[in-house]
C-alpha cells in the first residue's frame, strides 16, 4: 500500500475514473471496481490509523465532493470528446442533474435489475429431471461463484441420447441433439446470470465497505457534522430508490439491508451528537441547555433551541427516509426475515432520533404551573415523534401484520428486534391503534400463551453449564414488551384479560431458585464473565416477571382489586421462593433489586379484601391457609425495617473504599437506591394496612409496639458491631420508625447537597480539574480513558453527572416519601396509645373487653397461627409503657428534628407539589406530646 501510495499515486488516479464504463464487459468491470473500492477502503483505514490526515482527506474529498457526472454507461473510450461533451452539458443544462458525489455515481453504475432467461420449453426431455441434472452439475469456480459445468452437462445429455435404442430414437436423434443445444444455451445464459448477480453483489458489498470505512474509521473532524448528515441522507435515499424499483433483483436485498442498517445507525448518532455539541451562539444548543439547569433560562426548550439537532438534515428528509424504510419492509413480503431483521434495527435507530435525550432532574421543572405546562409550545422531539407515528399508522394493518408475525415466530434475533420495535411503537402510539390490533388479532394472546412454552426451556438454563442463552434473551425481550403494554391502563386491562399473571403463576422456573453465592458479597468481587452465574441467570428470569406484576398493579385503576387478586395468587403459587427472597441476607445489587420489586408488589397486593377477588373456590380451610400466607408476607416485610432502616449493613457498605473503580461506584449507587426503595415500599405497606384495616381512629390496627428503646439504643454507643435485629415473628417497636425518620432526614440533606454540587459541576464541566474529569469518565468507561480526546472526556463526564443527578433526585423523592409516611405512622400510633389505648393494669372490666376487641382486630390483620401470638406485644401495654413512650417520644422528637423536617418541606416538598403534609403532621405530633395524660 505504501508503494502504491508514494510511487504511482495509484489509488487516487484510478478512483478519479470511477465509475468505469460497464456496457460491454459488465461482469469484469464490476469486479475491477469491487477490488478497487476494497483497496481504497483498506487505504483509508490504514492512513487513518497512521494519522496521515492529508492522504485520508484527499481521498474523502474525491469520493464525497460533487463532481461533474460522466456518461459511464456509454461506450467505453471516454476521450476528450466525451469529456468536452460532458462539460458542455454541465454548462448549458440544469446543474443539479449534472453534479453528483462520486460515491453516489458508483452506486448509480450498479444496475439492480437483472434479465432472467426464459424458462425451458422441452418436447422430449422431462423438465423436472433436467433441472435436477443441472443442479447436480453445479460447482464453485475459482472466484467462488456457483455455476453449472456446461461440458460435463453436455456429456451427460449426449450419453443419455446414445443410450436410447430402437428405430424411433435413431429417427429423432437430430431433434434430440437440437433440444440438447437449447438446454446448453439456457445453461450458458443461466451461468451468465449467476455470474452477473455475483459481480453486482460483490460490487455492492465493496461499496458498502467503503461507505462504512468513511463513516466509522476516518477521523470525525474531516467531515463536518452537517455534511455528514447530508451525505448519509443522500446515500439512504439513493440506495432505497434502487432497491425499491420493481425490477430490482431480490438477491441484492441482504446487502442493501445491511448498508441501510449501518447508514441509519450513523444518521441517528450524528443527529444526537449535533444536539449535544456546545454551540458558539449565545443562547442556543448546549449553552441554553446549561442555563436551563439552574433555572436562569425560563423559556421552554422549544424549536429555537433543540431544533438545531434536526436543522442539517431536515424533518422532511427524515420523513422520506422513514417512508422508504417502511416500503422496504413491506417489499420483503412473507420471506426474507433475516433481511427484515436489519430493517427492524434500522427502524429502531431511526425512531431513536425523536427520543428526548437524558436530561438532568434539577428539581426546577416542578416550579412551573400546570397552565404553563399545558400551554407550552410543542418541542421538536414531540413534533417529530407525532409525525413519525402518523406515517407509521398510514401503512395500516399490512405493516402491523408483518411486524407482529415476526415477533411471534421465526429466528430469535428477528423476534427480539420485532419485539423491540413493537415496544418502541406502542410507547409513542397515543391513539393505541397498535395495541388494539395486537388484542383483536390475537397476537397478544399468542405472546402470553408462549410463556408456558418458555417454561421448560428456561428451566434448562439454570444448570451450571447451560445451553445457548438465546431463549433467555428472547424471554427478556418478550417480558420487556409486555411490561411496556402494561404501562397504559388499556394495556394492563388487555393483559389481565389474556391471563398473563395466571400464566406466570403456572411457570415452574420461578420456583427453581439457585443457592446464593456468598463470596460475591456486595456484588463487587465476582470476576466478570460472559456467561452469568446461575443466580444471575435466575434473576434475569425473575425480575422481569416481578416488574410486570408491579406495572400491572400500578396501571390497573378500575380493575385494581382484580389485578391484586391475580398477583396475590402469583405470590402464593411461588410462596417458597418469595419467602426465601424476603429472608435472604445477601447485600448484592441483584438481591436488593429482587427485594425492592417484591416489596413493591406485596405492598399493593397482600392487603385486606384482596382474598375476595381470587378466582378460586375458597372454603374455610383454604381461607385460613391463604391468610397464613398473607400473614407471613406481612411479618417478613415488617422484619425488613430492622435490616434496612439505617442498619449496620448500610453503614458497612458506606465504609467501602471510596476510591473504587467505576463499576463499583455505579453498583454503590444502585445498592443505595434499592435500599431506599425497599424502605419506601415497606412504609407504604404499613400505611395501607393501617388505613384499610381500621374503620376509625378508636379501633386502629397498630403495627408497632409502644417502645422507643430501639431508637435510643441505636443512637447511643454500642459495644458490638451488629445491631440486634428484631426477629420477623415479633412486632417491632416504634423506635424503628423514629430511627428511620431521623436516618432519612439525615440522608435527605446529604443527597440534597450532592445533587446541588453535581448540578453546579454539570454547568461548568470545562472548568473541572483534570483528575475529577478522569474520575467521572472512569465511572462510565473503566478502561481506556487516557486514550480519548478531551472533548470526548467532557461528553462522558456530562453523561456521568446527568446520571448522578437523576440518581440523587430519585433518592430525594424516596426520602421525602419515607419521611412523610413515617410521620403519618408515628402520629397514628401516638394518637392511639396516648388518647385511645387503655392500659392492661386498669381494673375496669369494660376496658378489658375493649382490649380483647383490639386484639381480635390485630389478629384479623396478620392472620393467626396456633404457635404464635402476634398481639402479645400490644395487649400487655401498661400505664408505665405509655408514660415512658411519651417521655421518650418528646426527647426523640425534639426541636432540632422538627426544624429539619420543616426545612425539607420548604426545600423539596413545596417545590414538587402543592400538597404537603410534613408541617401538618409535625404540628399534630407536637400537640399529642404536649397532652398531659391523666
Amino acid at each position: 500500500m505504501r508503494y502504491l501510495r508514494t510511487s504511482q499515486d495509484f489509488l487516487f488516479t484510478q478512483l478519479q475514473y470511477l465509475p468505469f464504463s460497464i456496457k460491454e464487459h459488465e461482469i469484469s468491470t464490476l469486479n475491477q471496481m469491487s477490488w478497487l473500492m476494497k483497496t481504497a477502503a483498506i487505504e483509508m483505514r490504514v492512513t487513518s490509523l497512521n494519522r496521515q490526515r492529508s492522504h485520508t482527506q484527499r481521498l474523502l474529498h474525491l469520493l464525497l465532493d460533487d463532481m461533474p457526472v460522466k456518461p459511464y454507461l456509454a461506450d467505453g473510450e471516454g476521450g476528450m470528446e466525451d469529456e468536452s461533451r460532458s462539460v458542455s452539458g454541465f454548462l448549458h443544462f440544469d446543474t443539479a442533474s449534472k453534479v453528483r458525489r462520486k460515491i453516489l455515481s458508483i452506486l448509480d453504475s450498479i444496475d439492480f435489475s437483472q434479465d432472467i432467461p426464459e424458462p425451458l420449453q422441452l418436447d422430449f426431455f422431462d423438465r423436472v429431471q433436467i433441472e435436477q441434472v443441472i443442479a447436480n452439475c453445479e460447482h464453485k469456480n475459482a472466484r467462488g461463484q456457483v455455476v453449472c459445468n456446461v461440458k460435463y452437462l453436455h456429456r451427460v445429455l449426449v450419453a443419455e441420447v446414445n443410450a436410447l435404442q430402437g428405430m424411433a430414437a435413431i429417427g429423432q436423434r437430430p431433434l434430440l441433439m437440437e433440444e440438447i443445444n437449447t438446454i446448453l444455451q439456457y445453461v450458458v445464459e443461466r451461468n451468465k446470470l449467476l455470474q452477473c448477480l455475483h459481480a453486482k453483489r460483490h460490487a455492492l458489498e465493496s461499496w458498502r465497505q467503503l461507505v462504512e470505512i468513511i463513516l466509522t474509521a476516518c477521523p470525525q473532524d474531516l467531515i463536518q457534522a452537517e455534511d455528514r448528515q447530508l451525505i448519509i441522507r443522500d446515500l439512504l435515499q439513493d440506495v432505497h430508490d434502487k432497491i425499491l424499483d420493481d425490477d430490482a433483483a431480490q438477491e441484492l436485498m441482504p446487502v442493501v439491508a445491511g448498508a441501510v442498517f449501518t447508514l441509519t445507525a450513523h444518521l441517528s448518532q450524528s443527529v444526537k451528537t449535533e444536539q449535544k455539541q456546545p454551540l458558539a451562539l449565545p443562547m442556543t444548543g448546549q449553552c441554553q441547555y446549561v442555563l436551563m439547569l439552574d433555572g436562569s433560562f425560563t423559556s421552554s426548550p422549544g424549536s429555537e433551541s433543540i431544533s438545531m439537532g434536526f436543522a442539517s438534515v431536515g424533518d422532511s428528509s427524515l420523513h422520506i427516509i422513514l417512508k422508504k424504510l417502511l416500503d422496504f419492509i413491506l417489499k420483503t413480503g412473507g420471506g426474507f426475515q433475516r433481511v427484515r431483521t436489519h430493517l427492524y434495527g434500522s427502524l429502531l435507530y431511526y425512531l431513536q432520533i425523536a427520543q428526548r435525550p437524558d436530561e438532568p432532574d434539577t428539581l426546577e421543572a416542578a416550579k412551573k404551573t400546570m397552565w404553563e405546562r399545558l400551554t407550552a409550545p410543542e418541542d421538536v422531539f414531540s413534533k417529530l415523534q407525532r409525525e413519525n407515528m402518523a406515517i407509521i399508522e398510514s401503512y395500516g394493518a399490512a405493516l402491523m401484520e408483518v411486524v407482529c408475525r415476526d415477533a411471534c415466530d421465526g429466528h430469535e434475533i428477528g423476534r427480539m428486534l420485532a419485539l423491540a420495535l413493537l415496544d418502541r411503537i406502542v410507547s409513542v402510539d397515543k391513539q393505541q391503534q397498535w395495541l388494539l390490533y395486537l388484542s383483536n388479532s390475537g397476537y397478544l394472546k399468542v405472546l402470553v400463551d408462549s410463556l408456558a412454552d418458555d417454561d421448560l426451556t428456561l428451566q434448562s438454563l439454570l444448570t451450571p453449564q447451560p445451553p445457548l442463552l438465546k431463549a433467555l434473551y428472547t424471554y427478556e425481550s418478550k417480558m420487556a414488551f409486555l411490561t411496556r403494554v402494561a404501562k397504559s391502563q388499556q394495556g394492563a386491562l388487555e393483559l389481565l384479560r389474556s391471563g398473563v399473571i395466571v400464566r406466570l403463576a403456572q411457570c415452574q422456573v420461578y420456583d427453581m431458585r439457585p443457592e446464593t453465592d456468598h463470596q460475591g458479597m456486595y456484588g463487587m468481587r465476582d470476576p466478570p464473565v460472559f456467561i452469568p452465574a446461575p443466580v444471575e441467570r435466575y434473576r434475569q428470569i425473575l425480575l422481569p416477571a416481578l416488574q410486570l406484576c408491579q406495572v400491572i398493579l400500578t396501571s390497573s385503576m378500575a380493575q385494581h382489586l382484580q389485578a391484586a387478586g391475580q398477583v396475590l395468587q402469583f405470590l402464593i403459587s411461588h410462596s417458597d421462593t418469595i419467602q426465601a427472597i424476603l429472608r435472604c441476607q445477601d447485600v448484592s445489587v441483584g438481591s436488593l433489586q429482587e427485594l425492592a420489586s417484591l416489596t413493591g408488589i406485596i405492598s399493593k397486593a397482600a392487603l385486606p379484601g384482596v382474598l375476595s377477588e381470587l378466582d378460586i373456590d375458597v372454603n374455610e380451610g383454604t381461607q385460613m391457609e391463604l391468610q397464613g400466607h398473607i400473614g407471613r408476607f406481612q411479618r417478613q416485610c415488617l422484619g425488613l425495617l430492622s435490616r434496612f432502616g439505617g442498619s449496620d449493613r448500610l453503614r458497612q457498605f458506606k465504609l467501602q473504599d471510596d476510591n473504587a473503580g467505576g463499576d463499583r461506584v455505579n453498583k454503590r449507587d444502585e445498592i443505595e437506591l434499592a435500599m431506599q426503595q425497599i424502605c419506601a415500599n415497606v412504609m407504604e405497606y404499613c400505611e395501607s394496612l393501617m388505613l384499610q384495616s381500621a374503620p376509625s381512629f378508636q379501633h386502629a390496627v397498630c403495627l408497632f409496639t409502644p417502645s422507643l428503646s430501639e431508637s435510643t439504643n441505636r443512637d447511643g454507643p454500642r459495644q458490638d458491631t451488629q445491631t440486634s435485629v428484631v426477629p420477623y415473628w415479633h412486632l417491632p417497636g416504634l423506635g424503628i420508625i423514629v430511627y428511620l425518620l431521623k436516618q432519612s432526614t439525615s440522608d435527605f440533606f446529604s443527597y440534597y447537597d450532592s445533587h446541588r454540587q453535581s448540578v453546579n459541576k454539570l454547568q461548568n464541566v470545562e472548568q473541572l480539574p483534570p483528575d475529577e474529569i478522569k474520575e467521572l469518565c472512569q465511572s462510565v468507561m473503566p478502561a481506556g480513558v487516557d486514550k480519548i480526546s478531551t472533548s470526548q472526556k467532557y461528553v462522558l463526564a456530562r453523561r456521568r453527572l446527568v446520571k448522578l443527578i437523576n440518581n440523587r433526585a430519585k433518592l430525594l423523592s424516596l426520602c421525602s416519601y419515607i419521611i412523610e409516611t413515617c410521620l403519618f405512622i408515628l402520629w397514628r400510633h401516638l394518637e392511639h396509645y396516648l388518647l385511645h389505648c387503655t392500659p392492661t393494669d386498669s381494673q375496669d372490666p369494660l376496658l378489658s373487653s375493649r382490649m380483647s376487641f383490639k386484639k381480635g382486630r390485630l389478629q384479623d390483620s396478620f392472620g393467626s397461627e396456633p404457635n404464635l401470638d402476634f398481639s402479645s406485644g400490644l395487649n400487655r401495654v401498661s400505664q408505665h409503657d405509655i408514660e415512658q413512650l411519651q417521655i421518650e417520644a418528646t426527647n426523640s422528637f425534639g426541636e432540632s428534628l422538627q426544624k429539619k423536617l420543616l426545612d425539607i418541606e420548604g426545600l423539596y416538598s413545596k417545590v414538587r407539589s402543592r400538597y404537603t403534609f410534613i408541617q401538618a403532621l409535625v404540628r399534630r405530633i407536637r400537640g399529642l406530646l404536649r397532652i398531659s395524660r391523666t
